[in-house]
């Protein structure tokens, strides 16, 4: 019996297969035929493409040189009044046009040599007379997305493969493909992936700040400088920077915690300072206090403490103040129980953001008893129940293992930057993260405030760099959002590392 490879336990006899004349006629027509057949499959495939040659050609034979410069020039014309006048639609013409293009010139010449090299077609044997000849089977490209940055296919899998395969084969295909990166992400529809071959970082240069203050209206009380007092702000989307597609990356205050990995030099301070510089306008409208704990003796944050409520350096103040915030917490939930399920700041009951520039001070490197005691207390009780009453925390850490960041599960979103290690990936995002294509190991060390972001009920992480604030903008926005005075307002005193109250505002 034939085993299903074809080899057959005894050996075939040679035979000698009869000759047939076929005339030269036949000959030509099934070549014609053939031909013809590829044209209308060409035609098919791409009717757009066809159809501009075909045009091209009409106005060249009936007007010549003249009359297809003169309508070349009038497309010209009509695509920047179209691009001005209504920008989105242009813009998605231009992406789908560029796709086709991309599909024809680059993937359908090499999609079927890249797919067997890979080992992701898929061969079936199959029976001619007395022997067993292989057919090929290929994975389809269903839809092609392209822009400036990258290319998206839409592929169809095969029968029996998964996207874990595909996962494997991404450096095998990014080398196919002459791409700088490749990212394999399942799609909403069973049996079918995304392959994202990105060819120019957009996230190469640094990311200036978002503008926050529209231009005063002069007609709602505003003092005149300028800027627009009562800009409104987006707690659910606040801007901090860009996303690998162009877009403003937009990072959830309201209703979440945000946990921040990445190694010394990855940028933790851009998405840390980027986060209170979007939430400046809220902090000068009443809507949001900071309380800020800076362990590392004040070196990071420090710069910026005309914006904060509280702010704490050493362990005992920091203590005191997650103390302060757990009772805040448990305030709010009992008048709230039954009233709302999430809290809605205002100017009395504005959202207090607890934000910790290094986590592992307060967890791990703590030797007093006592105040680890506490410590150990504060946190969990946080991040389990604050988001609800208006008490979220933005905590930074370079180490995500367990055993320094017990309950780093609780934070619902989570960015991880430039890690040492690869097995860091998933301890910061999530199990299987890394295999759809959050590398973030291999971020290279001159692009700090690159990195992944995922959040709860969203599949796949995405690539963002967090925008570069320098001294001089920190020093303007600590100036320009300062909360507003409410009789006594407390300021940080270097000599002491306790509170003062000052009637008269923040002091200079």
């Amino acid at each position: 019996m034939a085993r299903i490879n074809g080899s057959r336990p005894f050996p075939e006899i040679p035979t000698r297969h009869p000759k047939v004349d076929v005339p030269l006629w036949v000959v030509l027509v099934g070549l014609a035929g053939r031909i013809c057949a590829r044209l209308v499959l060409f035609v098919l495939r791409h009717p757009v493409l066809v159809g501009l040659l075909l045009t091209v050609a009409m106005i060249r034979d009936r007007w010549g040189l003249a009359g297809l410069g003169l309508v070349l020039l009038a497309v010209v014309v009509l695509a920047v009044g179209w691009r001005l006048a209504h920008r989105r639609s242009f813009a998605w013409l231009a992406r789908w046009l560029r796709g086709r293009l991309r599909l024809l010139i680059v993937y359908r010449w090499r999609w079927r040599p890249v797919m067997v090299h890979t080992g992701l077609a898929i061969r079936i044997p199959v029976s001619n007379g007395d022997r067993v000849a292989f057919a090929e089977t290929f994975p389809r490209i269903r839809q092609v997305r392209s822009d400036r940055w990258a290319d998206r296919l839409r592929v169809e899998l095969l029968y029996g493969q998964t996207p874990q395969q595909w996962a494997e084969q991404a450096e095998a295909l990014r080398q196919a493909f002459r791409a700088q990166a490749c990212r394999v992400r399942p799609d909403t529809r069973v049996g079918y992936i995304w392959l994202d071959f990105t060819h120019r970082d957009p996230l190469a240069d640094l990311v200036p700040p978002a503008d926050l203050d529209g231009p005063d209206a002069d007609d709602d009380g505003g003092d005149g400088d300028g800027w627009d007092d009562d800009a409104p702000v987006d707690l659910a989307g606040i801007p901090v920077g860009r996303r690998e597609d162009g877009q403003l990356w937009r990072l959830p205050v309201r209703g979440a915690h945000v946990l921040v990995a990445g190694a010394t030099g990855a940028g933790k301070g851009s998405v840390l300072w980027s986060t209170i510089r979007g939430l400046g306008p809220a902090v000068r409208a009443g809507l949001v206090e900071l309380w800020v704990a800076d362990p590392k003796g004040g070196m990071e944050l420090a710069f910026g403490r005309g914006m904060f409520t509280r702010f704490a350096t050493d362990t005992a103040g920091i203590a005191d103040l997650l103390d302060d915030a757990v009772s805040v917490m448990r305030e709010r939930a009992g008048r709230l129980r039954g009233v709302t399920r999430l809290h809605t700041p205002t100017v009395d009951e504005p959202l207090i953001v607890v934000i910790v520039d290094e986590l592992a001070a307060l967890t791990a490197y703590v030797t007093d008893r006592e105040l680890k005691r506490r410590l150990s207390a504060s946190l969990p009780l946080l991040l389990s129940q604050g988001r609800a009453p208006g008490v979220v925390m933005i905590g930074a850490v370079q180490d995500p293992r367990k055993e320094v960041l017990p309950f780093r599960d609780l934070f619902p979103v989570r960015v991880a930057l430039r890690l040492t290690e690869a097995d860091q990936v998933d301890l910061v995002l999530g199990d299987g993260t890394r295999d759809r294509g959050a590398r973030a190991e291999e971020i290279p060390e001159g692009l700090p405030g690159v990195g992944y972001v995922l959040a709860d009920g969203q599949a796949d992480p995405v690539r963002v760099r967090a925008a570069w604030i320098d001294d001089a903008e920190i020093s303007r926005m600590a100036h320009r959002y300062q909360p507003p005075v409410t009789g006594a307002t407390f300021d940080f005193d270097d000599r002491d590392g306790g509170w003062t109250p000052d009637i008269n505002g923040w002091a200079a």
